[in-house]
């Protein structure tokens, strides 16, 4: 136990926004699991985590206090950190099946705001496949400590690795350091880019009927016909799309531009956002239960993953992401959804750049990309082609800046509109999908190799999925959130996705 002055500090607005969003149907908590192929020294564990988090950081020793319209992290002057760390022993025999589950109803347990919020379960007596006996540890954080990609390298400092096996994480956004310079600044670059769009789009066209007509006058009437009618073609398509989903109207840029025409990236990306109506109807579509779900796939090689970039031209997460839209549209598919070719998600990007080892500081320092995941049955790898242009889009344009204004926006707004305005947006999207590049090599936690990680951001609104995907030693783990009602066998998303991956092997480079 440690005595303290009750000393408090200023919540930012951003964080407060997280810690006011908590719904018990869908709590703002970031939850993250470690295993390993012994048992752990738990009194090491608590002694790690004692230095490594609690000490260097207020927040974690802290308890959140309202002061007028504003939020405080209040010290506690007698913390004590055996409050945050619980042990929980399975029954002999328990395995995999037995911590998801245990995960799983955690979930959806929310804290004591008299209390720091925060806590870890150390579990004892953990099976692993092949019979060895092993150990857990379960970390449960509030958003309103820190965002995902902050907390998992917070988590993943309590280890003892090679900084220089962690890649770097994030980018610094090119704006100024105050909250409306960044907000009037989105706005000019969407205005600006919408403008943008226009006139590339008419020298586009233009550019096409001029090729038409220079065909027309070298006499190949096929070859103009045959422009005019893939043109049409294409842009009935896009038109057919937009009557279901309006953002699609964006894409008819897409046709008259090349990948990396940022004006047009930018203009598509504000689309996406305020052009989309609610996430399309699907059987996991509704009013989220309190019970929640977790689960992961079997673990991927990443060698083989990266050998499929290779070979195709892509990248690791364009690979991984095609496994995880394979696996979501063959689960709607098995549902009788047949008719939905695509769906959002909404993507952590980083927006302030994280080094290896324990964060310098915590908070909220993150942007909300949208990506639309093509699920349309077909071969994996024209979902990979698709998948890997839509990414090539996001990375071309200047989304997170975008984005970054309008969290900042809507966290300086009054509590309830702000509250209002971030389900409006988090409806539009399944859920949150999160993808962090691991360690290369082994780390180890209080002398203990860690086996695997993985880590599920919070749902909001009405999302009832969150996925993760974690790379770490050479594999790749894939996990999944998911409310029990709307999702109520997640461990066949977790096959599916495995069987996908193996498809995208099989039509690249063979079994």
């Amino acid at each position: 136990m440690t005595k303290r002055g009750g000393r408090t500090m200023p919540m930012s607005a951003q964080d407060a926004l997280w810690l006011t969003m908590d719904r018990p149907n869908n709590l703002m908590v970031i939850d993250s699991v470690m295993w390993f192929k012994s048992p752990l020294d738990w009194s090491a564990v608590e002694q790690v985590v004692l230095e490594r988090l609690v000490e260097p950081f207020a927040v974690f020793r802290s308890r959140p206090q309202q002061r007028g319209s504003s939020w405080v992290w209040e010290e506690l002057e007698d913390f004590d950190i055996s409050d945050r760390i619980r042990h929980v022993e399975l029954a002999d025999g328990a395995g995999f099946e037995q911590l998801r589950r245990f995960i799983g109803s955690q979930r959806s347990v929310e804290f004591d705001r008299s209390q720091p919020m925060w806590v870890m379960y150390c579990i004892s007596n953990l099976t692993m496949d092949d019979g060895t006996i092993g150990s857990a540890l379960l970390s449960r954080c509030h958003h309103s400590i820190a965002d995902g990609i902050r907390l998992t390298q917070a988590v993943m400092g309590l280890c003892d690795l090679d900084p220089a096996d962690v890649p770097a994480v994030g980018r610094s956004l090119p704006h100024g350091g105050s909250k409306l310079g960044v907000i009037r600044k989105a706005v000019r670059k969407a205005v600006s880019d919408t403008v943008d769009l226009g006139r590339t789009a008419s020298r586009a066209a233009a550019g096409a009927a001029s090729a038409v007509g220079s065909s027309l006058f070298k006499g190949d009437v096929q070859s103009a016909s045959a422009t005019v009618a893939q043109d049409s073609r294409e842009i009935f398509t896009f038109g057919l799309g937009a009557i279901k989903s309006p953002e699609r109207f964006m894409d008819v840029s897409l046709l008259v531009s090349s990948p990396d025409n940022r004006a047009v990236n930018d203009a598509a990306s504000v689309g996406k956002l305020l052009l989309a109506g609610e996430s399309v109807a699907t059987v996991w579509s509704g009013e989220p239960s309190i019970e929640k779900d977790a689960g992961w796939a079997q673990a991927i090689d990443l060698d083989t993953v990266k050998r499929v970039g290779r070979d195709t031209g892509t990248t690791v997460n364009d690979v991984l992401l095609t496994a995880v839209a394979g696996a979501l549209g063959q689960y709607l598919r098995e549902k009788g959804d047949d008719g939905v070719d695509e769906v959002m998600w909404m993507v952590p990007v980083s927006v302030a750049p994280v080094e290896p080892g324990v964060p310098k500081e915590l908070g909220n320092h993150f942007a909300l990309v949208a990506l639309r995941m093509p699920i349309a049955a077909g071969p994996a790898l024209d979902r990979l082609a698709q998948m890997h242009a839509r990414m090539d889009r996001i990375k071309r344009s200047d989304e997170a800046l975008l984005t970054f204004g309008v969290q900042r926006g809507i966290a300086a707004a009054p509590n309830l509109l702000s509250v209002g305005l971030t389900n409006y947006f988090a409806n539009k999207a399944v859920g949150v999908l999160t993808n962090v590049p691991g360690p290369r090599s082994p780390m180890r936690l209080a002398g203990t190799e860690v086996a695997g990680i993985l880590g599920w951001a919070p749902c909001s609104g009405n999302q009832p999925l969150t996925i993760c995907i974690f790379s770490y030693n050479g594999t790749v783990s894939i996990g999944f959130g998911a409310d029990k009602t709307l999702v109520p066998d997640v461990n066949r998303l977790s096959e599916l996705v495995f069987e996908e991956f193996g498809q995208i092997v099989a039509e690249t480079i063979g079994s």
